[in-house]
């Protein structure tokens, strides 16, 4: 599979790695000027890592926007293609060698058992250097084979490994035997789950939330009994996956609202191999279409068209509708009711980034669907009535749906609905809009430029455990019916000038919360907080009055993990009491000091030597977290990081 290699993409990402003031709606012109300004007569370091572009052309239009560095820039370039290389590189290639067999010894033990175990059991160990020779010095396969093992002793297993018959495998399949070895070992209700992850286009960023939300809409996700959670039990599934290597680039805190993964691209092929006929990309060349396909995504298809691939007309079954070209859905309605006449089993419809003025009436009669994503589409400015009829609702996604006028007035028939995500431009939600959905878990209010207030109902989403506002400039208070939240644990505010959080403390529900994300505020004030006695995270970014941080989070003493500060101007000292965090895993201070940041200036030595403050950022003499990091300002942020001993 090709890898789209999107340069205005590129020519962002390398400008935000550098400053924070880029616009969203810059044209490519503009663009380009904002790049050739941030690295005119600077010397820099670009990694473009896992590259796959073919195309000659696209890479010398980068390159003549990456020439006016100073002397001695360099670019480093990955790629597990040959002619990537040819094309993109002015030197011969390097290509890496597999880790040595004592290496890859080493890192397969480490994943198998805990450290130290394994000396403990020599048989075991002795197995494993036979094992480790068929990785191929290969880090990923030595990491998924050895976590499929971990912590277990029987000799028996270990041989079975070993001895496997897909070692010898003659299919001619390109997914390499050691990942299917492991792939086999896995408990069936995770094997779907891996399985499912091939709608997803290789190589994309995944949100960890929706995920799991899809995972619950197609039925992969069950339960033993009532009481259980099936986002807790989806969340537990995620974490066996990642313990066994086939997630990576975890990112708990990078991104505020969502925590993010990846899938590198041979588990991608991997799960493609696993979700066999059950799954297929629909683009301008396919043909056939099995069907017992229940999965679709649709590439390079033409979105603007009305009528659907002929070889999928008779498929009865079909179970998910997505669209995997990046940042583009469907362009027509009559596609999308077209879809709607001939999938009435639809459990997950996206139509996410598509550009149609309205959702046909007949989403009404989907009576299974349990996931409709409408986010970033532009021109819709209603919902039909007839959405109020998806009894089996469970995630509506409608964020960034700039021209919605607002909800419809019986929304709160959607009895099933456990996530909402909402943009409109309602000045408020009608109570019976959002208070009766009584089982919503997540509810988020993104970029409602016009809401003044939120609904009183608010009391009576006694199951929310998470609630996020973002980007609501003329919002001013929270009701005083939101302290029946009881059962929230995620609190996000971000981006709401007017928004004063005086009286926030009241929330009963802060007793519970183990997240906190605050920024973008005029002012951060209250009285003394003592309900934060479960707070595990906490992020303060854009606020420009915060110099010292609020003697609150001392009621967090023995919770708080993690901490970072970012982008607050006026920040310039971290408290002695800081030292009684003895929770404390991780601190990072992002883009606060008015001037550069030294690292030795700013206070900060290696754990086991004493901090000391000096310069801009003091820093308290007795804090030792796990990891401490400051980036510092400068042509480009350079992160320091130094990790206890």
């Amino acid at each position: 599979m090709t890898r789209v290699f999107n340069v205005e993409k590129l020519l962002k990402q390398i400008v935000n790695s550098v400053r924070d003031d880029l616009r969203e709606s810059l044209d490519m012109n503009e663009l380009q000027n904002l790049v050739r300004e941030t690295l005119y007569e600077k010397k820099y370091l670009l990694v473009l890592d896992d590259v796959w572009n073919e195309d000659t052309m696209k890479w010398d239009d980068l390159k003549k926007l990456l020439m006016v560095g100073a002397f001695g820039s360099k670019i480093l370039v990955t790629t597990r293609n040959e002619a990537v290389a040819s094309i993109m590189g002015t030197i011969p290639a390097y290509c890496l060698k597999g880790l040595s067999s004592e290496d890859c010894l080493t890192v397969f033990l480490r994943k198998a058992f805990e450290q130290g175990q394994e000396v403990l059991y020599p048989n075991l160990v002795g197995i494993a250097s036979d094992i480790v020779q068929n990785c191929e010095g290969n880090p990923l396969l030595l990491m998924t084979l050895g976590s499929s093992l971990h912590m277990e002793t029987n000799e028996w297993e270990w041989h079975e490994v070993k001895n496997h018959e897909m070692w010898n495998s003659k299919q001619n399949d390109n997914i390499l035997p050691a990942l299917k070895v492991s792939y086999e070992r896995l408990p069936s209700n995770l094997k779907v789950c891996l399985a499912y992850c091939s709608v997803f286009p290789k190589g994309c960023v995944i949100e960890i939330d929706k995920l799991i939300q899809l995972w619950v809409a197609e039925g992969l996700v069950s339960k033993s009994n009532e009481s259980e959670d099936l986002e807790h039990i989806g969340i537990q599934y995620f974490q066996e996956l990642l313990s066994r290597s086939f997630f990576q680039d975890v990112e708990e805190y990078r991104s505020v609202f969502t925590s993010l993964c990846k899938l590198h691209d041979l588990v991608h092929d991997l799960a493609l191999s696993a979700a066999g006929v059950e799954f297929c990309t629909v683009n301008s060349h396919t043909q056939i279409i099995s069907d017992e396909a229940r999965h679709v995504a649709f590439s390079d298809y033409d979105l603007s068209a009305a009528e659907l691939p002929a070889s999928l007309l008779n498929n009865q079954t079909l179970r998910t509708i997505s669209f995997s070209v990046d940042g583009v859905g469907p362009m027509s309605t009559m596609f999308i009711e077209n879809c709607i006449a001939r999938f009435v089993q639809l459990r997950v419809l996206d139509i996410s980034h598509s550009c149609f003025d309205e959702l046909p009436r007949s989403v009404g009669e989907l009576k299974y669907l349990r996931y409709l994503d409408i986010n970033s589409n532009g021109s819709i400015k209603e919902l039909p009535d007839s959405i109020n009829k998806l009894l089996s609702l469970q995630t509506l996604r409608l964020s960034h749906c700039a021209q919605l006028e607002g909800l419809p007035k019986d929304i709160g028939n959607l009895i099933s609905l456990r996530h909402l995500h909402i943009t409109t431009k309602q000045t408020c939600f009608p109570d019976k809009a959002i208070g009766c959905l009584s089982s919503l878990r997540s509810l988020y209010i993104h970029s409602c430029t016009n809401l003044v207030s939120l609904s009183e109902g608010l009391q009576y989403l006694t199951s929310l455990r998470t609630l996020a506002i973002i980007g609501c400039p003329r919002l001013t208070f929270f009701p005083s019916t939101m302290k029946h939240l009881t059962a929230l644990e995620n609190l996000l505010i971000v981006d709401c000038e007017e928004l004063t959080l005086l009286e926030w403390q009241d929330i009963e529900g802060l007793r519970m919360i183990r997240s906190l994300v605050i920024g973008g505020l005029p002012e951060l004030e209250s009285k003394d907080v003592q309900r934060l006695g479960n707070l595990q995270m906490l992020v303060l970014a854009g606020l420009p009055q915060l110099v010292a941080l609020p003697r609150w989070l001392e009621g967090a003493s023995a919770t708080l993990q993690y901490l970072r500060v970012e982008r607050c101007p006026n920040f310039a000292a971290l408290p002695k009491w800081l030292e009684n965090l003895i929770a404390l895993e991780k601190l990072e201070i992002s883009k606060c000091a008015s001037d550069t940041l030294d690292g030795r200036d700013a206070g900060y030595t290696p754990s086991k030597e004493k901090l000391k403050g000096s310069g801009k950022l003091m820093v308290p003499s007795d804090l030792e977290p796990r990891e401490y990091m400051i980036k510092r300002k400068g042509s480009l942020d350079v992160t320091d990081k130094v990790t206890a001993m």
